[in-house]
Order: C-alpha cells, then sequence, then structure tokens
C-alpha cells in the first residue's frame, strides 16, 4: 500500500528543514565547505524534484476538485516553487561559501519556509478533507515514482512555470 501523498509531501518538507539547518551549522566553518556543498547540491535538487512531482500529481487534482480560490492557491504554490529555484539558480552560479552563495541559500530557504507554511495550512488539510485516502495512496504512488524516476533531478531543467498557464493547462 501506497502512503498518502499529504503524508509524503509533510516528510519531505521536514527533510528540507534538517538540511537547511546543517547549512546554517556549517556556514561559518570554512574547513567543512566541501561538506556544505554536498549538502546544498543534494538538497537543491530534492527541492527541484519534490516541486516537481507537486507539479505533476498533486496541484492538478487540487485545481481540479476546487474551487476558483483553491486555483488561485495553485498559482501561487507553482509561483512559489519559481521563488525556490531561482534561488537555488542563483545559488549554482556563485562560488561555494561565497557571501553570495550563502546570501541565495539563504533566499531559497526564506521561499521554501514560505512555501511550506502556506502550503501546509491552506492546501494539505483542506485537500485531505475532501478526497479520499485510497485516491491520495494513488497520488502518493505516482508522486513516489516520479521521485524515483527523476532522482537527483535526472531529466529535471530547474526551469520556471507560468502559474497562471499552469493552471489553464491542468483545469482544462
Amino acid at each position: 500500500m501506497s502512503a498518502d501523498i499529504t503524508e509524503m509531501i509533510l516528510d519531505d518538507h521536514d527533510w528540507f528543514r534538517r538540511q537547511f539547518l546543517l547549512l546554517a551549522e556549517l556556514r561559518d566553518d570554512t574547513d567543512r565547505l566541501d561538506e556544505a556543498a554536498r549538502i546544498w547540491d543534494e538538497l537543491a535538487r530534492h527541492l527541484e524534484v519534490h516541486a516537481s512531482a507537486e507539479e505533476q500529481h498533486f496541484y492538478p487534482s487540487m485545481a481540479r476538485r476546487a474551487d476558483d480560490e483553491d486555483a488561485s492557491a495553485t498559482e501561487d504554490a507553482v509561483g512559489d516553487h519559481d521563488d525556490i529555484r531561482a534561488g537555488a539558480r542563483k545559488a549554482f552560479d556563485q562560488e561555494v561559501g561565497s557571501e553570495q552563495w550563502w546570501a541565495a541559500i539563504d533566499e531559497c530557504d526564506k521561499a521554501n519556509n514560505h512555501h511550506m507554511s502556506e502550503e501546509e495550512s491552506d492546501d494539505l488539510a483542506p485537500f485531505r478533507r475532501v478526497t479520499s485516502l485510497a485516491f491520495r495512496q494513488e497520488l502518493g504512488a505516482k508522486f513516489e515514482q516520479f521521485k524515483s524516476e527523476h532522482a537527483h533531478a535526472r531529466g529535471l531543467d530547474f526551469a520556471d512555470k507560468d502559474p497562471d498557464a499552469y493552471v489553464e493547462a491542468v483545469t482544462s
């Protein structure tokens, strides 16, 4: 039996928080820059896989099952993903350990925290109320398969999505 997609999303959120905390601990330890770079690379790739998996399997279902207000929430979530991607791209373009690298990681962390907070309160709980466990488990299986097929962001490009066009495409 597959896990509920909402639980899988929350599990990823917990992992993201722990990884950003690990990076914060390494910020002033120049002897451990290789470790910080490794953690960042894995974290950034996981953020992209997670966002893309949500866009493929969670948000289309949420937008289709919801009224216009929830479709607006979907647009907002995709816009948040773009903000997270922007921070990740900036960090990848900077020298590891530089002020600019850390600033880009901070930007990504801030965008991610904003997104997770909204998603946890405004998206996941309402979605659970209007969908069956069986349906959430079906989505969970697809979410898990997507993440497996795109491990380490294989085949993903960190490109922004147009939130309006995305919602139009998944609801039409």
